[in-house]
């Protein structure tokens, strides 16, 4: 007996709720495609079970818009009394009187809300956020500042201020609001630095950041002893990739605090990373000068060089003296700091320049396997070192050597990105030599790498390699451009470019190597400056519409922009890889130089690194 009661029971309820949930999707239907009657009687319904707020606010949507009234008001004073704690809802009775035409009985309802609204931060934020709902933007504001003294200012209601000065476009007090949180804290800032970073997503004309810009420059000269404002501003100008003064400002922090330069240090990174290499090294400057009151002067004098270094090699417009000079900043380096557990990144970098700019490899190899023999250096720091010796066995031409340390580096750190990078450059060191099928073997492997440019760099030559070795032809033009990649590495451009030549001579009907041997060939003239060579061959590479398109498309772009002065042609080559190839390794750095192109930081095309 009681089964059967228990079933049927649960039963009716199952069948209910089934029936409740169904009216309330259909319910919902009818609101949504404007059949206010009909979604009338079925919220009337569902209300009357459930005073939920999923079935109120639609039900008195739609006698607003019916202009049903009488019944919108009741149905509000029933509901402030269903729920006399909740205060906001009295804004929806004076929205009514509002619509209904009765404006000063409005007035005075909304009024009587902000009087009766009392010391509970949800209750305020509730208020003030039904005001902002109903377009009551004033309102609101009196609100969130009421709400403010009746808490003794304990939270300032600043972050939802600013969206309600936003929605009436006073840009002046969504900032003043912002960058006052920090009155009330310094852990306020990162909270802060989100907030605008959502507020300036959508300022594409740049007139949020200009107002933004005015006003915290006017808090900083008006408080110039709080901190907080200062970060902030120098955490605007990075946004905005105004470095140099970003630099101004973190120097006279780091002055002001004595900071010992922990600041300046880790700004400096921020700048490599963003290729504002004169910048960084003006940071560097600055902590070499401080000798005696810095932690940080062996770091600096360290990146100094490495700083150095990245810059020319990356500068199309360096020259041989550009290279003599940095051989003597690596040479005193070395001579003041030593040669040491401390001192490996030099070390491995002074190498690298010897073996591949001044061919002196015997003393390269003395120098890494000196610095091999450092028993307090990290294990890292020695995979590192022995990468380097094997990548000049490769410029050697002792491609067995060489494979034989890359893969001592990968099996000691299968699972860190050190051990990819050595098993990448060991598959190429077997490419080079012609063992197609083991290389292709590594490089698939490879492909699941998380670095996204081993992952990159491992399939486009895997598919190279399977490409070609599934022609007729067997592997004689794989092998040619084998060769031709190994004088590449070795920095032998000129026989390097007569394999690649060789290949289009001896096997025209070859299609897929040739976007490969356009490419390469590319880089060889761009590496030595002949630019007019450099863009036909990149674009042969485009034209041919391949694998390598992206790349020739991004290479291209830079040579436009940054050596030949034409920003438009720039923005049109970067432009074609964020929409056509949204999916390529070069697609954030493309979508940051058309930005800085399109002038969204203010800033001249020609300053883009």
């Amino acid at each position: 007996m009681y089964k059967w009661t228990f079933t049927i029971c649960f039963s009716l309820i199952t069948i209910f709720g089934f029936s409740q949930s169904q009216n309330e999707k259909i319910a919902y239907q009818y609101f949504a495609e404007k059949q206010y009657e009909k979604a009338i009687i079925l919220y009337k319904s569902l209300y009357k079970k459930e005073q939920k707020k999923e079935y109120y606010e639609p039900l008195l949507q739609s006698f607003i818009f019916l202009e049903r009234f009488k019944e919108a008001e009741k149905l509000t004073k029933n509901h402030i009394k269903k729920h006399p704690g909740r205060i906001e809802l009295g804004i929806d009775h004076g929205y009514v009187l509002e619509a209904w035409g009765k404006q000063t009985k409005a007035l005075q309802v909304y009024d009587q809300t902000l009087k009766s609204m009392v010391g509970n931060v949800n209750s305020i934020l509730s208020v003030g956020n039904k005001f902002y709902q109903k377009g009551k933007y004033d309102y609101a504001i009196k609100a969130y500042k009421r709400g403010s003294k009746l808490i003794n200012g304990d939270y300032p209601f600043a972050f939802e201020l600013a969206k309600v000065y936003e929605a009436k476009g006073n840009l002046t007090y969504v900032s003043k609001s912002l960058i006052g949180v920090l009155e009330f804290g310094e852990d306020y800032i990162e909270s802060v630095k989100g907030a605008l970073s959502t507020y300036f997503y959508d300022d594409s004309n740049g007139k949020k950041r200009r107002v933004f810009k005015e006003v915290l420059l006017e808090f900083v000269q008006k408080h110039p002893s709080q901190s907080s404002y200062t970060e902030l501003l120098i955490w605007f100008f990075l946004q905005e990739k105004k470095f140099s003064s970003a630099l101004t400002h973190a120097v006279a922090l780091d002055k002001r605090n004595q900071e010992f330069g922990n600041r300046i240090i880790k700004i400096a990174e921020i700048f490599v990373q963003n290729k504002a290499y004169d910048v960084a090294l003006k940071a560097y400057k600055y902590l070499l000068d401080k000798k005696d009151d810095s932690y940080f002067y062996r770091t600096a004098r360290m990146k100094t060089v490495e700083v150095l270094n990245k810059k020319i090699k990356e500068d199309p417009n360096s020259t041989s003296e550009d290279i003599n000079s940095l051989k003597k900043n690596y040479e005193s380096a070395l001579e003041e700091l030593g040669r040491n557990n401390y001192t490996m990144d030099l070390i491995r970098g002074y190498a690298l320049l010897l073996a591949f700019n001044y061919n002196e490899t015997e003393k390269a190899k003395e120098e890494l396997k000196t610095a091999l023999k450092q028993s307090r250096a990290k294990n890292t720091e020695l995979a590192k070192c022995k990468i380097t010796l094997a990548d000049i066995y490769v410029k050697e031409d002792n491609i067995w050597e060489a494979a034989l340390l890359y893969g001592q580096v990968n099996h000691d750190f299968s699972e860190d990105i050190i051990g990819h990078e050595a098993k990448l450059k060991a598959a190429k060191t077997y490419f080079y030599g012609g063992d197609f099928e083991w290389a292709k073997t590594q490089l698939d492997v490879l492909k699941a790498s998380t670095t996204k440019l081993i992952a990159n760099d491992a399939m486009q030559l895997s598919i190279l390699i399977s490409d070609n070795l599934a022609l007729d032809t067997a592997t004689a033009p794989l092998k040619l451009y084998a060769k031709a990649d190994l004088y590449y590495y070795q920095n032998n451009d000129s026989l390097a470019y007569v394999y690649y030549d060789s290949i289009l001579n001896q096997f025209p009907d070859n299609l897929t190597l040739l976007d490969d041997v356009y490419f390469m060939q590319a880089k060889i003239h761009a590496k030595n400056k002949r630019w007019a060579d450099a863009i036909d061959r990149y674009q042969k590479a485009i034209d041919y519409d391949d694998l390598l398109k992206d790349d020739a498309l991004y290479e291209m772009g830079i040579i436009y922009n940054k050596i030949l002065k034409n920003p438009d042609k720039a923005l049109l080559c970067f432009e074609e890889i964020i929409v056509k190839h949204q999916d390529s390794y070069y697609a954030f750095e493309a979508r940051k130089k058309y930005r800085l192109l399109r002038g969204d930081f203010q800033q001249s095309p020609i300053e883009v690194k």
